[in-house]
This record gives structure tokens, sequence and C-alpha cells, in this order.
């Protein structure tokens, strides 16, 4: 072959490669990019009922289109014994296809959570269109579909408001974190059981609906976050809040910030100081048969505010300060931990600490772990510093009689 025949087969080998570079492409005006996800149980027929929160090509960045009055979504729902049933299903409803590579978050109904979800989260795993890393929601006493539908004022897409809303509450407050799919899928498969964030609807559902919702200073109904389901075996059997739900993050050591309000000298819970750091360890051992949970927090905190007698220029004020805050740390993780061990449902990953540690006693216990979990004993030790006072140390209050 001569040196004209090589550049020809040459030339249309590159011309080949760059052919298929395109060929499963597919043009934007042709996928409807779905925000978020919601899966509910039809319990009349025992099918998946999943909804789908769809982006409005047709509005601009704000909740509603200068020039249409669109919303910035449309929901459509579709009903099928699978959840890839469903999503093509869905096909009958929208002029898209689905697109589902900017899927912010996956909502799951309450019914569902409770009969179970170890094999809801199989098609994430297999499929190539969904994402592992969307953030997961509990509907709290709802189902996920209307969850859905509430509009939510400041952002323009609901799914992205209440995953900004998780990571707002989980950074400040403490009694939530951060949950994605993939988080999920290693719960179910790991030794333990697990928690997620619940979310719940505040108000009238029907009227957070509608346009008028967001047109208003105070909505009439929003959408907000609601503690801890926590999950045995894979179904939800409690909603932990509050104490409990706190006290779940720092045994998980999951506490990035929080505020706790502590007693003063004359008055119950007149300061509130802001824990900035925290970190827990744990470690797990077998005594007589039993485990033993060894569990060592360490935190720092700010005192933001006194509405009460405490004179902060006093040593010895600040020591007592750091003992209640070591007191209420040490109570949230009791209420925690007593309500795990009463449903027997290891939330805290600690088989899955046992089994690195100490694989051969993990070997004996195993079968029978949430049993045996429900007997452990706890041996807590909080060590709580006051690293700031702010800039005033005098109280405004006169010292109690």
């Amino acid at each position: 072959m001569n040196i004209r025949g090589v550049m020809r087969m040459v030339s249309i080998g590159v011309i080949v490669l760059m052919l298929t570079g395109c060929w499963n492409s597919r043009e934007l005006n042709d996928l409807a990019i779905v925000s978020g996800i919601g899966i509910d149980l039809v319990p009349e027929t025992n099918e998946f009922k999943v909804t789908f929160q769809l982006v409005n090509p047709s509005s601009t960045a704000s909740s509603f289109s200068a020039s249409t009055g669109q919303p910035s979504i449309v929901v459509v729902s579709s009903t099928d014994k699978t959840l890839f049933g469903a999503l093509r299903r869905a096909s009958k409803r929208v002029t898209r296809q689905l697109f589902f590579a900017h899927t912010q978050l996956v909502i799951l109904g309450e019914s569902l959570a409770r009969s179970g979800i170890n094999e809801v989260f199989d098609i994430f795993e297999r499929s190539h269109e969904l994402r592992l890393n969307s953030a997961v929601l509990v509907a709290y006493h709802s189902d996920a579909a209307s969850v859905l539908k509430i509009l939510t004022p400041i952002e323009s897409l609901p799914s992205l408001g209440m995953v900004k809303k998780t990571q707002n509450t989980s950074r400040l407050w403490g009694e939530n974190r951060t949950i994605d799919v993939f988080d999920i899928i290693n719960g179910i498969t790991g030794e333990g059981d697990l928690t997620i964030n619940g979310v719940s609807v505040q108000g009238d559902t029907s009227e957070g609906m509608k346009k008028s919702n967001l047109e208003q200073t105070v909505s009439q109904a929003g959408t907000v976050m609601h503690g801890l389901g926590a999950f045995r075996e894979g179904k939800l059997v409690y909603w932990m809040n509050d104490s409990e739900a706190r006290g779940t993050e720092w045994l998980l050591n999951r506490i990035e910030e929080t505020i706790l309000n502590i007693d003063s000298e004359d008055k119950k819970d007149s300061v509130a100081v802001n824990i900035v750091y925290s970190r827990t360890k744990v470690k797990i051992d077998i005594q007589d048969g039993l485990p033993v949970f060894h569990v060592s927090i360490s935190e720092e905190g700010i005192v933001n505010e006194t509405d009460g007698y405490s004179d902060l220029s006093k040593r010895e004020e600040i020591v007592k300060l750091e003992q209640e805050l070591q007191k209420q740390t040490g109570n949230e993780v009791k209420q925690a931990l007593q309500m795990a061990q009463q449903m027997e449902s290891d939330i805290f990953n600690f088989g899955n600490e046992l089994k690195r540690s100490d694989p051969k006693g993990w070997a004996q216990l195993d079968k029978n772990w949430g049993h045996i979990f429900a007997q452990g004993k706890l041996d807590l030790h909080v060590e709580a510093y006051i690293r700031s006072t702010g800039m005033s140390l005098k109280p405004y209050h006169s010292a109690p009689d």
C-alpha cells in the first residue's frame, strides 16, 4: 500500500472516531431535569408511587417567571410494581425524557419507611442514571409526594431548598446530619441499623402548592426539618427528636456546632453556650459476655448570652458552667442510647466498631447483636471547656440574696 492509501485509511479512522463520540448524545431540549424524587408505597396494590419534581424550563431563576407566571417546578407521579418501571411509565405524562444527573434529593414516604426500605435502593446501585450522592429524607407523618409539592420561599427549587435546610441545621443546631444514598446503602449492608433525617410539612399542604403561598411575608405552608427516623432491620420504628436526636449525633461524632442552654446560679437554662468544637471517640470491648461502650466526648464552647447572675470573671464560675455542660451533654447521650437499646437497634455503628477492633469477639455476638446491644453498658466521659465568654464578664443582674 502506497503512502496515499495509508493516509486515506488514517483519515477514515479519525473521522470514524469523531463520529462515535456523539452516538448517544441527547439535546437539552429533549430532557426533563429531575431535581427531586419521592417514593411512596400504595398499600392497596403494594406498588411504588414515584413522584418527580421537574425543573420548569419556561420559568426564570426566580420562583415564578415574570412573563409567564409559571412555577419553577412541575410535579408528576407514576405507579408501578418496580421503581424502574415507574421511571419509564412517567413517559406517559411527560413530554421529555427524565434526566437524573442533577437530582438533589430523594424523599421516602413514612408508610414506605415503616414497611421497609432495604429493597428500595437496589436501583440506585444498578442504574447509571441515578445518583448515589443525592440527599435522603423521610416524610414525617406524611407521604413523599405531598412534601415535593410544597413551594419554598427564597430557593426557587424546593428540593434544593430542603437539601440546604439539612446542611444548615446540621452545621448550626446538631439534631440532623447530611445523609445521602451512599450512606443509606452502607447502613443497610453494615452490621448495625441507621437513622435518616425527617422532614415535615407545617401548615396547609394544599395552600403550599399555590403561587399565592410565595406572595406573602408569612407562608401558609412550608417544610421543616424534623429530627431523626430510627430504623431497625430496614424499617422505621421510632422518631428521635430534640435531646434524643442530638445525643445520637454526639455518639456518631457528627456534631459540628450546637447550642446548649445551661443553668446559672439563680435561673434555669439562662446561659447560652455555643458549642464550636466536639469530638467523640468510641471503643468497645466484651466483659462477661456483654459489650461495654467506652465513649469519650471532648467539647469546647463560647458563652453567647446570660440571663441571670453569672460572674464570668471568676474561674470558679466558669468551672460550674463547664460542669453543667458535661452534665447536659451526658444526659442527652444517655437518652439516645437508652431509647436505641429499648428498640434493640444499634443506630450508632457500635457493631461495626466491634467487628473492626475484635473480629473474634464479634463472631460470637453477631447473630443476636440487637438483643446483646440492648444489654450493653455505657462508660461515658465528657470533658467540656469554655473557650471564651465574649466581651463582657460582669453580669447585668445583681447577686441573688
